[in-house]
């Protein structure tokens, strides 16, 4: 009797086990049952807006329908001249894009080395000692132990059309040292493997707080979030940094409302390279902080890896057309990165009359984030209906599922976009053009398919000599009926 009750004992406990692990794989990848069954798509526009001193944070309501059908949710970032974004991480992988201005940014990489030094020589004011050196540091020379000024992770220049790779856990902040703000747009993969909590954006502060605190979260809307020294007690703060109890304190930011973009008081004094394209001045040293072409392979490791890539180089442009705009793309062919965090990014500009020909996506979802001008746009689901037929503009935001298929017509001088697609080697088909689906089948299927003539079935076939961009010259313009003079 005893080991039939062990029996039964164990068996249920092995049911709620697999139960709950069900139900942690149930929420990590579809949540909701028909999430994806889109009669309807909007242009969206940010739900929530967190403002700092020196800029603001606007985030879009990832609960909207074909967000949630993503699995992304989506932010925007607008610093001020001389802003500094305090370092933070999140729980997923991030893909930016540059919109408008330029600056720095720096990671923290877990494990990596500080690669960046400034090794002029420091002179601590009055002779003073470093607090709380330890028994290695005691056991070196004066010199030696003050040889440079700081040494830290690498910082990068950033511009205009910069998309920046940023894997779950890796810390990373930003300034503005220009003269116009700097913004950036951001995508992040909540549905990600990497993801190991819920669907929902969540960012750790390092520095700084948020003191209207993580409104998208229910139950959090109107708690302030500090960052992640505030949870713990200043004399373990102080303990583990080797620092005294009242510079602990300071580190909590608990009397600190200025959010987590921050103005900074003078110059910026972070150790940087030269702006790309100039040369180092002479003297400088080729160090490891500048991990150039001419390594040996050693190096390429995950601390040394490229995670930034300028989609507004004309010289990486992919789809090009004077009369009609461009098309670069950016997989992980061209940014390895991409790879691991499995995401990738388009990016587009077109003149005005120009169209995208009818394409879906084959392998990923698609967020088109609209950087400057209109275009009108139409999307098709699989039920066949049309679930967007309507105007875009700057600073809005549409998602396209994967399969809906999708075509944009510039009204504007000039439309640009980028595209945030969840897949690392997104691929597209299209219904029009010379690589089309519709050129690849035989004309007898096109024929019998939409019972037309030979004639017609060879029009729709061969017609359209375009691959990616057309001009757009209105509804039905080509041979049309003539009509009789009066």
């Amino acid at each position: 009797m005893a080991r039939v009750s062990s029996l039964l004992s164990f068996s249920l406990t092995l049911l709620i086990f697999f139960h709950g692990y069900a139900a942690q794989q149930a929420q990590q990848g579809q949540q909701f049952p028909n999430e994806c069954q889109l009669d309807q798509l909007n242009a969206l526009e940010p739900s929530h807006v967190l403002k700092s001193e020196a800029g603001r944070i606007e985030v879009w309501d990832h609960h909207a329908p074909q967000l949630r059908c993503s699995g992304v949710s989506f932010a925007r970032y607008i610093i001020e001249s001389k802003g500094l974004y305090l370092p933070s991480f999140f729980n997923t992988a991030k893909l930016s894009f540059v919109a408008k201005g330029r600056g720095l940014m720096g990671k923290v990489i877990p494990g990596c080395a500080e690669t960046f030094q400034d090794s002029s020589e420091f002179q601590p004011r009055g002779g003073e000692q470093f607090e709380g050196q330890g028994e290695e540091g005691q056991g070196q020379g004066q010199g030696e132990r003050q040889r440079f000024r700081d040494m830290h992770q690498k910082v990068e220049h950033i511009r205009s059309g910069d998309t920046i790779a940023t894997t779950p856990g890796v810390a990373q902040w930003f300034y503005n040292d220009g003269q116009q703000p700097l913004v950036i747009v951001s995508v992040f993969d909540l549905a990600s493997h990497q993801n190991q909590l819920d669907r929902n954006p969540r960012p750790f502060y390092l520095a700084g707080n948020n003191p209207q605190g993580q409104v998208w979260l229910q139950g959090r809307e109107q708690q302030p979030q500090k960052n992640i020294f505030n949870g713990f007690e200043p004399e373990v703060i102080a303990q583990a940094l080797k620092i005294n109890l009242q510079t602990a304190q300071k580190l909590q930011n608990q009397e600190d409302n200025r959010g987590n973009i921050v103005r900074v008081e003078g110059p910026f004094g972070v150790i940087r390279p030269p702006w790309r394209g100039q040369r180092p001045q002479e003297g400088d040293d080729d160090d490891e902080g500048r991990h150039g072409r001419h390594g040996n392979g050693l190096e390429e490791t995950i601390c040394s890896a490229r995670s930034t890539d300028n989609l507004d180089d004309p010289s990486r442009t992919d789809v090009y057309k004077p009369q009609l705009g461009y098309i670069s793309i950016l997989n992980s062919y061209d940014l390895p990165i991409l790879r691991f965090i499995r995401l990738s990014a388009l990016r587009g500009s077109i003149r005005q009359n120009a169209m995208v020909l009818p394409q879906w996506n084959a392998n990923a979802n698609a967020i088109l984030y609209v950087t400057d001008g209109e275009a009108q746009i139409q999307i098709v689901n699989d039920n066949g209906n049309r679930v967007f037929d309507g105007q875009v503009s700057q600073g809005q935001l549409i998602a396209i599922p994967q399969g809906f298929s999708v075509v944009k017509r510039a009204t504007s001088n000039r439309f640009q976009w980028v595209e945030f697609k969840t897949n690392a080697n997104a691929q597209i088909n299209t219904l029009a053009g010379r690589t089309s689906v519709l050129r690849g089948l035989p004309l007898e299927v096109i024929t019998n398919g939409f019972q037309i003539s030979p004639e017609e079935a060879r029009r729709v076939k061969f017609n359209t000599l375009e691959t990616t961009l057309t001009h757009s010259s209105g509804p039905a313009s080509y041979e049309r009926p003539r009509v009789a003079a009066a």
